[in-house]
């Protein structure tokens, strides 16, 4: 197998942050590629994320990490408090020196404008409004049928397609659907100037609270903007039509109800709280496989991790970076790389998932006795694990220069 790059078209599936992040390194790659997105172009949605500094690293190759660094906030500490404030445990959330990149926090359409911009700059193609409804494939291409009757043509198709990936249905119609896990995400954006009182320090951490009530977790995102999130948890997901009608006041309502009683600045965050977000928390624990004939699903289609790990645009990154590597490096063998991309992946991310799904089921309601053991517990393992616990998950690093194959 010679050192050839895939010579054909890549059609892609999604214009999120895994699809354009595809696109980009394929072009990176010198392979051609074109993006379908469902939805029409729309700036500022989406709520927070973390990026840790895997998926800085993978942003870095792209040349956007101090882009995304700039409309971000460095996350340089994790901090765990009880509902009063009590600091339980505090510990740097990877540096530079170790990791070469640090930990960004900022909003997903701050991280969708860095890649859009870069897409724009580079004069690669993004479609909008193009909904995914068939694939068909033979032994010559593979085509993707749109809703609006249009069709693309490619030789090989990438579902970058997220959770509700339909992609992945097409592919593995009986396949597991993603779970819900029984947590309804909350979140806002709240201005600087509404929480005069939070320390520089809390504004470059990521801040967990742990109380009888629930978690609550808060983060500087730019420019003193801060962005809050918390999982309530719920017996039954909140269908389409309820979360449509969600207004920004019963919000404020229903969650000032349950954090009332916690310290400084949670009630001030959600009393001033700008655009809130609201959604159920799914995942898919593992797929029978991740590729069919000339289609492969990557990021959230394929391994959807629920947002507790903290990992699911990082990992969407890597994903990119490496599948556009495997198919630089391939002889045009697409199909031996679908199946080496999967084989190296799914340990990762799989743990992931797990470990997503782990802490999900630690910020549940519990009694104030067992939150005092969690409190407890926390202090000794946390100030004992917690820096050199993420060392798996930071040091991870893809070499683009090296050949692969």
């Amino acid at each position: 197998m010679g050192h050839m790059k895939f010579q054909g078209k890549a059609l892609i599936i999604g214009g999120g942050i895994g699809g354009l992040a595809l696109a980009l390194f394929l072009r990176k790659a010198g392979i051609s590629s074109a993006v379908y997105e469902a939805f029409p172009y729309e700036e500022g949605v989406g709520g927070g994320l973390n990026l840790a500094p895997n998926g800085m690293k993978a942003l870095a190759a792209l040349g956007l990490a101090e882009k995304t660094i700039a409309c971000g906030s460095v996350a340089l500490e994790m901090c765990f408090r009880n509902e009063r404030g009590r600091v339980l445990a505090r510990f740097r959330n990877g540096s530079i020196e170790e990791y070469g990149q640090p930990a960004v926090s900022l909003t997903r359409s701050a991280l969708y404008e860095v890649l859009k911009d870069e897409m724009i700059a580079q004069r690669l193609e993004i479609n909008y409004e193009k909904r995914l409804k068939t694939i068909t494939q033979d032994t010559a291409k593979v085509v993707a049928h749109f809703a609006d009757g249009a069709k693309a043509e490619g030789d090989i198709l990438m579902g970058a397609d997220g959770i509700h990936s339909q992609t992945r249905s097409v592919i593995l119609p009986n396949g597991p659907k993603p779970a819900y896990i029984g947590i309804i995400a909350m979140g806002g954006l709240v201005l600087g100037s509404a929480v005069p009182s939070m320390l520089r320090r809390d504004q470059q951490s990521l801040n967990f609270t742990y109380g009888p009530n629930g978690f609550f977790g808060y983060m500087g995102v730019h420019d003193g903007n801060v962005m809050w999130w918390s999982n309530l948890p719920s017996e039954k997901e909140l269908m389409p039509e309820e979360l449509a009608a969600l207004s920004l006041e019963s919000i404020k309502e229903d969650m000032l109800a349950i954090y009332q009683g916690y310290h400084e600045p949670i009630p001030s965050l959600i009393a001033n709280t700008l655009s809130p977000v609201k959604i159920n928390i799914s995942d898919i624990l593992s797929l029978p496989k991740w590729h069919e004939g000339r289609v492969l699903l990557i990021g959230d289609a394929a391994h959807a991790v629920s947002p507790n790990a903290g990992q699911g645009a990082s990992m969407a990154l890597e994903d990119a970076m490496y599948l556009a590597k495997l198919l630089r490096d391939s002889g045009g063998d697409y199909e031996h790389v679908f199946t080496q991309f999967e084989t190296d992946r799914k340990p990762r991310v799989e743990k992931i998932v797990s470990e997503g799904r782990r802490r999900g089921v630690d910020k549940q309601i519990i009694s104030p006795f067992q939150s005092k053991i969690r409190e407890i517990m926390m202090m000794i393992f946390i100030n004992l694990f917690g820096e050199s616990g993420q060392d798996w998950l930071y040091k991870y690093a893809i070499n683009w220069d090296e050949k692969s194959g």
